[in-house]
């Protein structure tokens, strides 16, 4: 009983609005970056998954500094309170582009799954960054060109030095998902359209705090025309035509069609956690 609570409520924190933020405006991926990937929840425990069964998105960040894992880095948000007792084997990853025949292609069992610590709990720095630790080789088995093409982090305050360099403003990241599509009504989004396809475009960088990249993703303001939204949540800005990740999709409004908040990777805390499992530049 405890254990069927505990799916449940896990389920409810996953469809509130804003705890999980597909690119809209964007374009089929294809295989233009194939490290990026989907997070599913196995709720009936039968070991396969669905395509609506998309919790958030990610990316393969290479094997764990201890040679025992692959790691799947993600957003601290999409992953359950470690008191939930969620196990990690109803967690599934995989990095196929299109979901659309309604089963992923080999989705991966997690192994462990970490939030980092003090998540949530400052508003100022919410610490929203997670790890899946998978099967070392999973990845290379089943997804060759996601091994081939594991994301880089950066060296530490990255950021900032673009920032101190004047190469900071109006940059160009790539931004890649699988979430939903808004589709915008008088008042807002009427609808949400979905068909579990990874989408990529791009987005422009419009400030920086201590934690967090700010997005512009007005589709009437200052922008390129494509943005993020609900399922995109863990996912990676990259260095427009790199590798090079800026940061991880953390959150945005309900309306998907503002600036949008995304957590970063070179701060020091940021380093502490990830340099648990990561060899770091």
């Amino acid at each position: 009983m405890a254990r069927k609570l505990a799916l449940v409520v896990f389920a409810l924190i996953l469809v509130v609005p804003g705890t999980a933020l597909g690119v809209w405006g964007g374009e089929p991926d294809g295989n233009a970056h194939p490290s990026v990937g989907a997070m599913y929840f196995d709720g009936d425990g039968d070991g396969g998954v669905h395509v609506y069964d998309l919790i958030c998105s990610g990316s393969y960040a290479g094997p764990s500094r201890d040679g025992v894992h692959d790691v799947f880095l993600t957003a601290g948000h999409c992953l359950p309170p470690g008191d939930l007792g969620l196990p990690a084997f109803l967690l599934k990853v995989s990095f196929d582009d299109n979901g659309a025949d309604m089963i992923p292609d080999s989705p991966i069992t997690v192994s462990e799954y970490h939030q980092m610590p003090g998540f949530g709990h400052d508003s100022g720095d919410l610490r929203d960054l997670g790890i899946l630790l998978l099967p070392r080789g999973s990845v290379a088995a089943a997804f060759p060109a996601a091994a081939a093409n594991a994301v880089q982090l950066p060296t530490a305050n990255y950021m900032d030095d673009l920032k101190s360099a004047k190469e900071l403003k109006r940059r160009t990241a790539d931004i890649i998902g699988y979430g939903v599509t808004p589709v915008w009504g008088p008042g807002g989004p009427t609808t949400f359209e979905y068909d579990g396809v990874r989408r990529s475009g791009t987005s422009v960088i419009n400030g920086l705090t201590k934690s967090k990249v700010l997005y512009n993703q007005n589709p009437n303001g200052i922008g390129t025309g494509a943005g993020l939204c609900f399922g995109d949540s863990g996912s990676p800005q990259l260095d427009e035509g790199t590798l090079n990740v800026l940061s991880v999709t953390s959150g945005g409004n309900g309306q998907c069609n503002s600036v949008n908040n995304n957590y970063r990777v070179d701060t020091p805390q940021a380093r502490e956690f990830l340099g648990e499992f990561l060899n770091l530049p």
